[in-house]
This record gives structure tokens, sequence and C-alpha cells, in this order.
């Protein structure tokens, strides 16, 4: 990272002080003999300590904190510059301010990619259009960085990743170096504290370069610890040589006035992360946004709330609703439990209930055209048309399919990478995607939307022992950035409306079949009761959560009705043998005139089991909790339809089934 900043107006880092007052004195020859070098002239004076007598040098730690200011002998405005170097999470920053304009590389070496970004400083609350371009992700080996000319550098030239450097090759320091101890040095350079200066003749192969270097060590004879917390640390640092760029020589002279320094801190994620205000354009196709199982439950409250142009709160946070959804890719069913906002009850679906006041429940089979919604303030219970432009919709269709899980939490394949940030005190992994709009007339309005996506990762135990990384949502955010402009340009009006959703309860198993057959709508419908019998290994109730989905998938094939909803898997209980098993289940009138009767369902699944051909296979368990491949068969004579005056007899003897259905295989 001594490599120079671009001294152009546009970038940073040129700086200041002509050195009159220089007080180093010159190598008596040794980098002169070693580089051939016109810059390392033989000395005239020799050092007046012992060169040879101190071989040992301070350490520099394995990672570290420094904050400097930084000058160029031909430059004219100096920089402030500080560098993080976390070495155990593979994870380093510069960042430089100058003339009020901050610049940053974060560089991760885990994940091969460099976040560079470009700022106005102090930071603002999102309200500066022009800083939102001006962040960019890019490929960590490939990486030249638009602002700093200050970078660390890869440790193999050759390999086809970037290695991290360790930090003596970061700072150009250590035995490597060859550093030997020069002289007891007090001047104005180094703020008249007693140092120790180390000196070296530095090729610098990163850099293409070779330069004298001279390190400044203080603080043995204070009574006080520097601001940093160090008892011993650099406090100066100064070089001088030559490096060459595309075949061109060029000076390198640089000074570093260094107020803090510390080794081996602690780090955070906020250390190494982009103001959670901007947005960065992706050039590399690393870090993609991880894929989402197919089933999920979560809920979801949403919020909105506006910020004025100083960053303030604009009026306080309007909680606009809370939902709770159970969603399955497998059954192609949604269910969402809701206390809708105003824009949902007057959307699609919603507005065909009256008087919405509390929470509403909505179900959607997504093989069949109606909504079943069920409002519990006023027990209304509606079966309706479905609407395209309803929000579980895929919006891209011309039909109401399935919205799918990218949809459900804001997901797109424009979403850049950004970093890790605290979302609701959780620290997650944030995507985001910039939209910019204008809307012309007077007074000219310029609309800039900011997407953002969090995950949470966590990683989960599989049945191989191996782990899985899993990534929960988090939050997903809108923020809307408006500016007016008034006839007179010099002068414009900000707002920043933000919409912010937050994910609890996420849970990545597929929903039971029960969460969808239960709702109000279906349970206050028309119906009837029946029974069926089946034989087969294994307890009722340890088997109940795997028979029944598949019991369901049975009867989908023999009856192949509209909707699945038709049919409510009410109960699995054994009466007397353990083998023996009774079935309770509703089965639903049409919801409409177009629906199969009743009477035809019933006729099919009656048939099968009278021929001794219905029967169930899935992976249950036995009595002594063996898991194993099992086949339930239905009893012939026992799907019967009970009346609500009867109960359910059980039969005085065994019934024995003599059916010939082929057994289940794997």
């Amino acid at each position: 990272m001594i490599m120079r900043m671009r001294c152009v107006a546009c970038v940073l880092l040129s700086l200041a002080t002509l050195r009159s007052n220089a007080f180093i004195n010159d190598f008596d020859g040794d980098c002169q003999k070693l580089f051939g070098n016109r810059y390392f002239p033989a000395w005239t004076q020799k050092p007046t300590s012992g060169w040879w007598l101190f071989n040992s040098i301070p350490s520099l730690g394995d990672s570290y904190i420094l904050k400097y200011e930084y000058k160029e002998f031909l430059a004219s405005q100096p920089a402030w510059v500080e560098e993080y170097f976390d070495t155990q999470n593979k994870r380093a920053k510069i960042l430089a301010v100058s003339l009020g304009v901050e610049f940053a590389d974060i560089y991760d070496y885990k994940s091969q990619i460099v976040m560079s970004y470009r700022a106005r400083k102090p930071s603002t609350s999102g309200s500066d259009i022009k800083s939102q371009e001006e962040c960019g992700i890019y490929d960590l080996k490939t990486f030249q960085s638009k602002y700093l000319h200050l970078r660390f550098p890869c440790r193999t030239k050759n390999s086809k990743k970037c290695d991290m450097p360790t930090a003596n090759e970061a700072l150009r320091y250590g035995t490597r170096y060859s550093y030997k101890y020069k002289d007891d040095v007090i001047s104005k350079e180094t703020r008249n504290i007693k140092s120790k200066l180390y000196t070296a003749c530095i090729k610098d192969e990163f850099i293409n370069g070779t330069y004298e270097s001279y390190y400044y060590w203080g603080g043995e004879d204070l009574s006080f610890r520097f601001p940093s917390g160090e008892k011993n640390m650099p406090v100066y640092l100064e070089q001088r040589g030559e490096y060459y760029e595309n075949k061109s020589r060029h000076e390198h002279y640089l000074f570093k006035n260094i107020p803090w320094y510390q080794k081996n801190p602690p780090f955070s994620d906020d250390m190494f992360q982009v103001p959670q205000s901007m947005y960065c354009k992706n050039y590399t196709n690393l870090h993609a946004i991880p894929a989402l199982p197919n089933s999920f439950s979560f809920s979801q409250e949403e919020l909105a709330f506006t910020l004025n142009d100083t960053g303030f709160l604009d009026g306080g946070f309007s909680p606009l609703s809370f939902k709770q959804f159970w969603y399955s890719d497998h059954l192609k069913l949604v269910r969402v439990d809701m206390r809708p906002s105003e824009e949902d009850k007057e959307g699609p679906i919603l507005k065909n209930a009256t008087g919405i006041n509390g929470r509403v429940s909505v179900v959607m089979d997504f093989n069949y055209n109606h909504v079943f919604l069920a409002h519990s303030a006023n027990d209304e219970c509606l079966i309706l048309d479905v609407d395209k432009e309803f929000f579980l919709c895929y919006k891209d269709d011309e039909n109401c399919n399935k919205i799918n899980r990218e949809g459900l939490f804001g997901i797109s394949a424009e979403l850049s990478y950004k970093g890790k940030y605290a979302e609701s005190g959780i620290y997650g992994q944030t995507w985001s995607q910039l939209i910019k709009e204008r809307k012309e007339g007077a007074p000219e309005q310029t609309f800039l939307i900011r997407h953002e996506v969090s995950f949470r990762e966590s990683e989960v135990k599989e049945k191989t022992s191996t782990n899985k990384k899993v990534f929960t949502p988090i939050q997903v955010v809108d923020y809307k950035e408006e500016i007016t402009t008034s006839e007179k340009k010099d002068n414009s009006n900000f707002k920043q409306n933000v919409r912010l959703k937050n994910y609890y309860e996420v849970n990545f198993s597929q929903p039971g079949v029960e969460v969808y057959e239960k709702p109000p709508c279906l349970q206050h419908h028309s119906s009837k009761l029946y029974t069926l019998k089946f034989e087969g290994p294994g307890i009722a109730d340890t088997n109940k959560a795997r028979f029944l989905p598949e019991l369901r998938r049975a009867i989908k094939n023999v009856c192949n009705p509209e909707t699945m909803l038709r049919f409510e898997l009410v109960d699995l209980r054994s009466p007397e043998w353990i083998s023996e098993k009774i079935v309770y289940l509703r089965i639903l009138e049409p919801f409409d005139g177009s629906g199969t009767p009743t009477e035809k369902l019933v006729s099919n699944i009656t048939e099968l089991v009278n021929n001794e051909e219905f029967a169930v296979c899935f992976y249950g368990f036995t009595i002594t909790l063996e898991e194993k491949l099992m086949q339930w068969i239905a009893i012939n004579g026992t799907f019967v339809e009970q009346k609500p005056e009867t109960t359910v007899t059980t039969p005085s003897s065994k019934i024995t089934n003599k059916n010939k259905i082929q057994k289940c295989s794997a």
C-alpha cells in the first residue's frame, strides 16, 4: 500500500511540504552498491551510535490499525489515511480523506472481491445522488483502484487468486527487508518524541521500485501510553527512491506522520463496509445472492417513515401491516393471515370484503382459480375469482401463477452484493439495487430508489454430518429518494421515503397440509365426513405426520379434483388393533358450478377400496422406531360416510384383507 496515490485534481492524495528541513543522513553506500541508483550517494557522515549493535527491531504484529497524515514531496495537498488490516478474517481496508471527499478500498481475500467507493464528507443519509454511482465491486486479482494509488499487494503474482500479504509485507517492514537500528532521534518530525530510527534499502517488487526506508519508533521513554493504547509505536515514516510503471520512471518520495497505531486490535464488521446509504454496482460474478428453499413459513412486519434533507425523521414511524405466510411449493398452496395495510384493503381481493378492521385469512391453490378469504371481525367468508394483480401472484404472468420465493423476498438478478450490516440488531449480508426515475414538469422531480435485501447466514447439521449454509431473510428495504428542483436551479428540496419489511420466525421446513385446510372459509363450507380403514405395520400416532401427506397424494391421483382443498384429512387413529388404522376425512361440496360432484369423488375412492386396490406407501417407523419403507392397504368395504347422529363403530372381529396389491419398492 506504499504505492502512491495519483496526483490529479479529481482524485486525492497529493501533498505537501518541501524537504528543506530533512534530517536524514544519506546511506553510506549500501543502497548504492546494492541497487546502483542515483538516489543513494555515499554517506558523508557516519551514525553516532553503533549500527551493528542492534539487530532486533520492534514488531508490528500480525494485524494492525494505522492512521496517519500522508504527504508526497511534489503534491500540493495532504491526506488523512487509515489502514485496517485483519489477518485472522482475511480482510483489509484503506480509507483516505482529502478536501472533504472520502475514498476507500475494502479488500475481502476470502471472497476475492474489492469494494471501492468515493463519498462526500460528512456522510449524508443518502441524499447525495451522484455519490450513489461511485461505488463498485471488483475481482480482487485484477483490481485497479479508480480513486487510490495506495493499495494492498497480492502476496504472489503468479497465483490464480490474490493471497493476502502479511502485515510486514503490507507496510514494507520486518526482518525480510533487513532493517537495522541506526540512531536515537528527537525532532519536530517525531513530534519531539525520542525515537529509535530503523533503516533499510528496499527493493519493492510490488511496485517495481527501490528506495530508502526510515521507520521512527517512539515511546520507550514516555511515562504514559499513546492515545491508541500502545506503549511503543512508529511515529514517523519516510521513504525516498523511484519506481517504474509502464516503463516510465517515477519518483517515490513520501512521508507519514503517524499519531495512531494499534497492534493486533479487535475488529468489527462495521470497519469493513461501505456507508449504508450507498449502492455498489457489481463488476464481478463473485458473491452471488444465495438460493432459498422451495417451501417455508415466516412472519413479516411492514413499516414506513420519511427522512428530510438533514437526515432526520420527518413525522413518526407508521406501522403498515403484519402478515404470516405459509408457502408450499410442493403443494402449490399459499396461506396468508394478516392485519392488512390501507393499501392492501383497497387492492385486489381484499377490496371485496366489507369493513375490514381486523385480521383476514387468505388461502390460494395455484392449481385452482379461486381465492378463499375469511374476515374474522364479522365472520365473513368469501370464495372469489383470482385477480392476477394480487400480491401473491407473479406479476409478469398473464394468469395468476404462484409468486416465487424471489418475488416474496424482493430478489432480482440486478442485485449486487454490498456487505455486512446490523439489521434489527442482527448482522446480515446485504445485496442492493439502484433504480433511477425522472419526472418532467414544473418543478422537475428526480427519484432514486435503492432496494436492499438482507440475509443472515447460518449453518445447519445435515444427516451426512456436514454443515450446510442457510440464508435466512432479515429485512427488505426500499429507500425512495425524491429531489424536487424549483425553477431556480440552485434551489432543491430532498426527502427520502423508506418502506421496510422485517422478517421473523422464518422456518424452511415444509408447512403441514393442515395449515391450508383449517381456515374458516373451508371449515364453514358444506361437507360430509367419511372414514376409511387401513391395515399395516407401525403405530398410527408415530406415523401420522408421514402417512397423511402420502394419502393426500394418493387421493389426488384417484380423484383428480379441481383443488385438493376439497379434502380435509381430519385425523388418524388406531381404535383397537395396532395394525388397523382409521382415517377421518371431510369432503367439501364444490365451490362453484363447475366443480366435481362429491358423489363422483366418493365413487372413485370406493371402487378402488372395494376392489382391494387402494394402498399408500411411505417411509415410516416400526414399533421399535426403526425407519423403513411401509405399505398401508385400505380394507375393502370400510370407506363409509359418518352421519352426524351416528358414531364410528369398531368391528367385533378383525377384518382380514385379502388384496393382491403389489408391494412398495424404494
